[in-house]
């Protein structure tokens, strides 16, 4: 028989789940001097891949300038009310607030580094290391390939897009590469970076690696081409790409097929899936999307329209009296507002209802409890494990698919974002998407992208490099309005400095080449 839910026993989960860090550590690298280690053998240098990446949950601040999301469990018009704070900044996107005194720290910018330094201790080292010649080349190569690729997270984050007619002059991040942690690395330009970073993700690495790796911790072939290709399309080289990604998807075609959710009635998504080129994420649990973002996805999507929360078919009670009695409420006003969004194509007499209704993992509900604004959808499912900061082959066809486009091969790049949603819209309401010139086939991708990739850092990634583009740059617009009918209205422009994170106080405080890039 199904079990209720007890309320008491999410918001204990939620808790658990948001006080949750992990850490690796390395006795050999806790030595002095600073900097230094003792590790010796190619096993031992091996060990440095076994990571746990942790940068955080994409959703929490990048979803948040690109309004894809209100955050995790944010309540909005509280945010709103703490105006000297980061968090206000990005729901309200005022440039006026000092982001760089606010950031006194950064875990995400720390561990990045701190993986860096892992990747330089393999290069550095292991020419001299004892054990087995034959991984040596392997080992070394991937190395180098992580390091490109967590610089190239950094330099999408904290400096400005890539654009071929400024990046000489924009300043851009410090790119690492040797293990003396205590000496001044001087921030270069963002052309510099990327000059590094394209050394680092070459094809004499690439080959080295192994076609296939059965960890998704670990690189293989389909991910260093699948790296390659990223950055290559960041720079807006889109036909340079092209083979990169084609040979990526080559090794690896996978495609996750949500149809699942039918039989299992949860989107069960686990870190060890084969789509997974390389795993760096954490549990969607607790994403709130905003209005805007829900009213891209498609009707019949497997995860919005069929996915129960956690996989139960009706809700349960059983929470203490202030969060049933709070639930009655926005149960309420969500019946009498009608801001339930399977309503896609806004027709009030539209009477479409959702199979997963009664009880969505995208609830309304919990959309309204947590962020205070009608209309927001809650992610409250605790079974699927999106992949934020690393790479699937998922979404490798969407990369594929923008480079064809923007060279012309619209049709080719169509016939790859179709082949992606007959995984995830259901069979009685999926219908082939075509276009014939460029600007439809944009419009179509990047409406389905944006569902592909949400709670990662692509969406966040692709406007940055949108808003470089003519054609393709857009002021958004964030409407919101909370439970006591109060209406806010926040816009961001292409150029907005806030596209652009401040470096951390800590970081500066030993840097101070590190001058912040807006």
């Amino acid at each position: 028989m199904m079990k209720h839910i007890n309320h008491k026993i999410i918001y204990a989960s939620l808790v658990c789940l948001m006080t949750l860090s992990f850490s690796s550590c390395n006795d050999k690298l806790d030595i002095t001097p600073k900097g230094k280690s003792t590790l010796g053998s190619v096993d031992d240098l091996e060990m440095l891949f076994n990571q746990q990446y942790d940068f955080g949950l994409p959703f929490t601040d990048l979803g948040l300038i690109c309004n894809e999301s209100y955050g995790q469990t944010v309540n909005v018009p509280t945010a709103l009310s703490q105006k000297s704070t980061m968090l206000y900044s990005m729901i309200a996107w005022d440039e006026s607030v000092d982001r760089a005194s606010l950031t006194l720290t950064d875990s995400r910018y720390n561990n990045a580094y701190k993986y860096i330094n892992y990747m330089n201790t393999i290069i550095n080292k292991m020419p001299g290391a004892s054990g087995d010649e034959n991984k040596k080349k392997a080992l070394e190569a991937e190395a180098h390939i992580m390091r490109a690729y967590i610089h190239w997270l950094l330099v999408n984050i904290y400096a400005p897009q890539y654009d071929e007619a400024t990046a000489a002059k924009d300043g851009g991040i410090a790119y690492v590469t040797d293990l003396n942690v205590t000496d001044v690395k001087s921030k270069e330009t963002v052309a510099q970076v990327y000059d590094k970073i394209l050394a680092d993700c070459s094809d004499e690495y690439i080959n080295a690696l192994p076609l296939h790796s059965n960890d998704v911790l670990r690189g293989d072939q389909a991910w260093a081409n699948a790296v390659r290709a990223k950055v290559l399309m960041q720079m807006k080289r889109y036909a340079d790409a092209i083979p990169y990604a084609t040979k990526a998807l080559d090794i690896n075609p996978t495609i996750e097929d949500r149809s699942s959710v039918l039989t299992k009635l949860d989107w069960i998504l686990p870190k060890q899936s084969k789509s997974n080129l390389l795993y760096m994420g954490g549990l969607l649990f607790t994403e709130t999307i905003s209005p805007e973002t829900i009213s891209l996805f498609e009707r019949g999507d497997y995860v919005k329209d069929y996915a129960f929360m956690n996989g139960q078919t009706s809700p349960g009670g059983g929470g203490d009296d202030d969060s049933d009695a709070k639930m009655q409420a926005c149960a309420k006003i969500l019946k009498k507002n009608a801001t339930r969004t399977g309503f896609q194509d806004g027709d009030p007499d539209d009477d479409y209802v959702p199979v997963n209704s009664a009880n969505p993992s995208w609830s309304p509900l919990y959309g309204m409890m947590l962020s205070g604004v009608m209309g927001a959808d809650t992610y409250f499912s605790m079974q699927s494990f999106v992949n934020g900061y690393g790479i699937t082959s998922d979404r490798m066809y969407y990369t594929l698919a923008e480079c064809l486009i923007r060279t012309g091969k619209y049709k080719e790049g169509i016939d790859l974002v179709n082949k992606v949603r007959k995984n995830r819209i259901g069979e009685s309401y999926y219908t082939d998407l075509s276009a014939t010139n460029e600007a439809d086939a944009m419009a179509q991708l990047q409406k389905c992208k944006w569902i592909e990739c949400l709670a990662t850092y692509e969406n966040f990634f692709d406007c940055r490099r949108w808003n470089t583009e003519p054609a393709y740059k857009r002021t958004i617009t964030r409407n919101m309005t909370d439970l006591n009918g109060n209406t806010y209205s926040f816009s961001i422009a292409p150029n907005s400095k806030l596209w652009i994170f401040p470096f951390p106080q800590d970081a500066v405080r030993k840097n101070p080449t590190l001058t912040q890039n807006y």
